[in-house]
């Protein structure tokens, strides 16, 4: 429901025959019928198409505007059979070629487009090689091969040419040894260095092609980077040097080993000016702006290549890592592995091509005018998908491309435009008119000066364009009161708007009519529709919560209450029956309920008039009786003890549980007494009592049993502690002798173990003593 009324509003919204058809959806009526006025209809010229009676109820269709889109063909040559090819007989891969739309702005329009595969497309071919001293055996290779490549090519398609070209690097330093001795001679038989030259153009002479590569000689680059996007850029632009042919499968095999200079390597040599995209060959076929320029960005490379409608083949020996990186963000671009010689430049050459040729893409080059979008099932039977690229296609498929064009603008200028769809060798050209205008927009219908104006504008399409001064539907309003030096539309757009950053005039809700606001949502008024009924409803959906009136957004409260919404009684619920104090003195009253307060000595009130004070010593009402519960129902207390009791004068009755009281308004005390025990009482005013002498009015009700802590069982804990610290000490005892017996029997074992090693000597018993003794006289045998 939301979407139709938007889509049905913003058609009405149109005041033009223009703006209407340019919405999608809405027709535009330049005589409709004369509504019913009684009914509070209004004539409206643009209406949503869905909307309105097709029986003539509303406008005769020769008065209704409602352009549609129109395709016709004017040119769709028949697709070639999918047979070789050895004639220079135009090959059609894609069709249709050309269509001529009409486009309504926002009304999608679907094409079919159809592309086969022709097998013996032409297809030129150009090696661009590096010949600095370490590929001069790749050179060799492509030299000595060249008749098995032409043959190859003849087997892939017998319209095939080949060119060769060679990079080195810039001739500057520090890319390039300039020195006078260098610049001619940089390496034993070598030439001298350059930057790119364009050493055999395409031609179909393989022998040609054979020897051009044999006698081009290598030359030295001192850097380990080469220039060899500056030879790339100059290969691709230089379309007529090279001889490239429209009509046919462009490829750039691109062989080195080495890395590439790239945009901003220029700096080294002093070049600070980007590659101009601009093709710079001189009369000896070399690129001579190489000090001029900077090397090209692989940006640049990709599009120039998709422009040109160029492959380019990177087949090299080293880095394959970046080479890889670099295949992958040049679209129309491949990667593939050279051996050290490339002696697999044949297979690579076949499978690179073969790759090429079983993959579709389709691009155009559309503005924010008109998008195009691609869908797809690439030959197959399942559903369509959302591509503009097939894969695998084999010679002779047929492939359907959907497209889908629609007007996202219309031009200024209202000129045709031309947008072209290709693949790397076709074209579909689109040629777009745009359905801007209306038919009924024409001089001849036009009435000057129409009763329908006020006779101050002139009739067009049944709608008015009013003379200077004068604006409205129907010219009515006067512009006398602006100033001319300003926009008339503006100055009455501010005339509608409360504040100047306000976006929208009447506060969205109305128009403006000779700048006054017109309301048409339902519950709002005000001189600029700002002030909303409903602003004042509250989750009932009563006005002001039924105690108020509502004033341009705000509530008027009656008396007795207060709120954004009313929804606040005065503060005569905030003070306890029995008292005249607003929340007890304690607090304030905020929408009815009291809000209690700290007071100056840190005390805490509690309670739903502020009334408890668990923490004050006096003003507290259970503080206040807790005395005199404590003498009366269970005779302690201070007043016991110094006889007083007497003087409570208050009501109290024993009950066996509170519970429920506190649901019932009672508030709850609780006390600890002397001995250590609990108890608990409830008081709750009560207006119907007849209270003793001097006493308030309240109902004080005692719990009978006080809440007493049990004593600590002394004799089980003692018996207890001595269990405990004999079975400490027994067990400690059994520990201690199961360690000791663990340790002799260790001992043991270690003294059987050394017995049983003891070896003795079989001739001495060590327990055996001689029992010869030699005695020795020292003055024995000594001279006189």
């Amino acid at each position: 429901m939301v979407g139709v009324v938007t889509g049905q509003s913003e058609c009405e919204d149109q005041e033009t025959c223009a703006l209407c058809i340019q919405t999608p959806g809405c027709v535009w009526c330049s005589k409709p019928k004369l509504p019913n006025k009684e009914a509070g209809e209004v004539v409206v010229h643009c209406r949503n198409f869905s909307h309105i009676p097709h029986d003539g109820s509303y406008c005769d269709l020769d008065h209704l505007e409602n352009p549609t889109n129109d395709v016709h063909v004017i040119l769709n040559k028949t697709l070639t059979a999918p047979t070789d090819r050895r004639t220079d007989e135009e090959i059609i891969q894609l069709a249709p070629q050309k269509i001529k739309l009409k486009l309504r702005k926002g009304i999608p329009q679907n094409i079919i487009v159809k592309y086969r595969l022709a097998s013996g497309y032409p297809m030129d071919l150009y090696f661009l090689m590096d010949l600095t001293r370490s590929m001069n055996a790749t050179k060799g290779t492509v030299a000595r091969l060249g008749h098995e490549l032409a043959i190859l090519l003849e087997s892939l398609t017998p319209q095939y040419r080949l060119g060769f070209g060679s990079f080195i690097d810039k001739v500057l330093m520090p890319y390039i040894d300039t020195s006078p001795g260098k610049i001619q001679n940089p390496c034993e038989d070598c030439a001298p260095p350059y930057a790119f030259r364009n050493d055999l153009p395409l031609t179909d002479n393989a022998t040609l092609f054979i020897e051009s590569v044999q006698r081009t000689k290598v030359s030295y680059s001192p850097d380990t980077a080469e220039g060899g996007l500056d030879g790339m850029m100059q290969a691709i632009v230089c379309w007529e040097k090279i001889g490239w042919r429209q009509l046919a499968r462009k490829i750039i095999i691109y062989t080195t080993d080495a890395k590439f200079h790239m945009a901003g390597d220029g700096l080294l040599g002093g070049i600070t000016a980007p590659s101009d995209e601009e093709c710079h060959l001189n009369e000896a076929r070399e690129y001579d702006a190489y000090d001029k320029y900077d090397y090209p960005s692989i940006s640049q490379i990709d599009k120039v290549a998709g422009e040109h409608q160029i492959n380019i083949i990177f087949a090299v020996s080293n880095h394959f890592v970046l080479y890889e990186q670099v295949s992958s963000l040049v679209q129309t671009s491949t990667f593939g592995r050279l051996d050290k010689e490339a002696n697999n430049i044949l297979n690579l050459v076949k499978e690179q091509y073969e790759k090429l040729s079983a993959k579709v893409q389709l691009t155009d080059n559309s503005s924010s005018e008109v998008s195009v979008e691609y869908s797809s099932r690439c030959g197959g039977n399942g559903p369509l998908k959302s591509t503009n690229k097939c894969d695998d296609i084999k010679s002779g498929d047929d492939i359907e491309f959907f497209l889908q064009v629609t007007a996202t603008e219309c031009p200024e200028d209202g000129k045709t435009r031309y947008i072209e769809v290709k693949t790397l060798q076709d074209t579909l050209i689109l040629e777009i008119d745009f359905e801007c205008s209306c038919s009924c927009n024409s001089t001849a219908e036009n009435v000057v000066s129409a009763e329908e104006c006020s006779k101050k504008g002139t009739l067009v399409c049944g709608a008015c364009e009013c003379d200077q001064g004068y604006i409205g539907k129907s010219c009515e309003c006067n512009t006398r009161y602006l100033d001319f030096s300003e926009d008339y539309e503006d100055q009455i757009r501010k005339r509608c708007t409360a504040k100047e950053e306000d976006t929208e005039v009447c506060s969205g809700y109305g128009y403006c009519h000779c700048g006054k606001c017109v309301c048409t949502a339902p519950d709002v008024s005000g001189p600029y529709c700002n002030c909303n009924r409903r602003k004042c409803l509250t989750g009932e959906e009563e006005i002001c919560s039924g105690h108020g009136s509502c004033q341009c957004n705000e509530c008027q409260c009656e008396e007795g209450y207060s709120g954004t919404r009313c929804e606040c009684p005065d503060s005569s619920n905030c003070i306890a029956t029995g008292t005249e104090e607003v929340c007890s003195g304690h607090g304030d009253c905020n929408c009815g309920r009291c809000k209690c307060q700290q007071d100056e000595s840190g005390n805490i009130y509690t309670g739903k008039f502020c009334e408890d004070c668990s923490t004050c010593t006096t003003k507290s009402r259970c503080v206040e009786y807790r005395d005199c519960v404590q003498c009366q129902s269970f005779h302690s207390g201070p007043h016991s003890y110094d006889g007083t009791c007497h003087t409570c004068n208050i009501n109290t009755s024993f009950i066996d549980s509170l519970n429920g009281q506190q649901e019932k308004g009672a508030r709850l005390c609780t006390f600890e007494d002397e001995d250590g025990c609990l108890f608990y009482f409830t008081y709750q005013y009560n207006s119907k009592l007849s209270p003793l002498k001097g006493a308030p009015r309240y109902d004080i009700f005692v719990q009978r049993e006080r809440q007493c802590p049990t004593p600590p069982p002394v004799l089980e804990i003692m018996f207890g502690l001595i269990g405990s610290i004999v079975a400490v000490g027994v067990l400690t005892l059994c520990i201690w002798k199961v360690i000791t017996v663990i340790h002799d029997r260790k001992e043991l074992e270690k003294f059987e173990e050394d017995r049983l090693k003891a070896e003795w000597n079989k001739n001495d018993n060590p327990l055996y003593k001689n029992p010869d003794t030699t005695f020795q006289n020292p003055a024995f045998a000594q001279p006189h």
